[in-house]
């Protein structure tokens, strides 16, 4: 399972694809979706560029929006791994800030991309919580790739998005509907 790239973006990054993929949907009118930059102060430029700097604060997530009336807010990581996603990857304030957006209605996840294999998977927010735990409490502090298939979601290229995850957001509104 997992994304089958099309010629025209085999070259492309796991960022750059999500970038193409959020800019189909607000060319198609689907949502808008805005990578977040990383808070950044320049110590040393050269006209408009910064050649030395420091991160001002932690970043938040890396992407956020609306879609369909409803706030989106989702971490993206990439992992050389074949066989598992490392927990370590995720950092503390970056699912603190998560927590905090679905406690007042936003649909959070990650976007989860095994770039040996090409493949990215849609995790629930929920469902890396649920691993997050179990490794405190003594469990794993990772998640085996078999384990995506099971409680993750493939994310495809569709007609309308390079890596059409929006259909996945619909599957975890409608389950919250539900």
């Amino acid at each position: 399972m997992g994304i089958r790239m099309s010629q025209a973006n085999r070259g492309r990054g796991f960022e750059d694809i999500l970038n193409y993929t959020n800019l189909q949907y607000e060319g198609a009118g689907i949502a808008l979706i805005n990578k977040r930059p990383t808070p950044i102060k320049a110590t040393k430029t050269k006209g408009s560029r910064v050649l030395a700097g420091y991160f001002e604060e932690k970043s938040t997530v890396d992407y956020d929006g609306v879609y369909r009336g409803r706030a989106i807010y989702f971490e993206a990581k990439s992992t050389r791994e074949r066989t598992r996603f490392d927990l370590a990857n995720i950092s503390q304030h970056q699912i603190e800030h998560l927590e905090k957006a679905e406690r007042n209605g936003a649909v959070c996840f990650l976007l989860i991309e095994f770039a040996t294999t090409r493949e990215v998977f849609f995790m629930p927010l929920a469902t890396i919580r649920h691993y997050l735990l179990h490794a405190a409490s003594g469990g794993r502090k990772s998640i085996p790739k078999d384990e995506f298939d099971v409680y993750g979601y493939a994310v495809e290229s569709t007609k309308r998005a390079a890596l059409d995850y929006l259909l996945l957001v619909d599957k975890l509104m409608g389950n919250e509907a539900a």
